[in-house]
């Protein structure tokens, strides 16, 4: 009569089913921790979008136009569109301007940032959005 064996251990096929099933987890939770940052990053492109459409705007209008901001708030304005207010996505705040609460673009699409660098900074973003005192640009 054979004897059996018994074993206290793992099997090398239950260790790697166990290691899978640990990394699968560890995956979806950092997936769900960093979707904040996303929605974050998502808000960032949608404003930049906004920013250039009323750069843009003036210049082919040829007057001023703005766009105004509450700090603290989700939504921010496009003067010259019946009073819109737009919502930035995911309860994205504005946190911070350097220029106060209306950016300005002439004319010649120049913001009203003044010879300095103009910066907006969201929730959940570690760095702030840059606009260019001359071009205008934002990043």
């Amino acid at each position: 009569m054979p004897r059996r064996r018994y074993s206290s251990g793992f099997t090398s096929v239950e260790l790697v089913i166990v290691l899978i099933v640990l990394a699968v987890l560890t995956f979806s939770v950092g997936a769900k921790l960093n979707t904040y940052s996303m929605v974050a990053d998502v808000a960032a492109d949608q404003l930049i979008a906004d920013i250039r459409y009323v750069q843009m705007k003036a210049m082919g209008v040829g007057r001023t136009q703005n766009i105004s901001f509450q700090v603290d708030a989700s939504d921010f304005g496009i003067y010259d569109m019946q009073g819109e207010r737009k919502k930035l996505p995911g309860n994205v705040q504005v946190v911070a301007t350097s220029f106060g609460n209306v950016l300005t673009y002439n004319s010649l699409g120049e913001p009203s940032t003044g010879s300095s660098e103009g910066s907006i900074t969201l929730s959940g973003r570690t760095a702030p959005l840059s606009i260019y005192a001359v071009t205008g640009k934002v990043e």
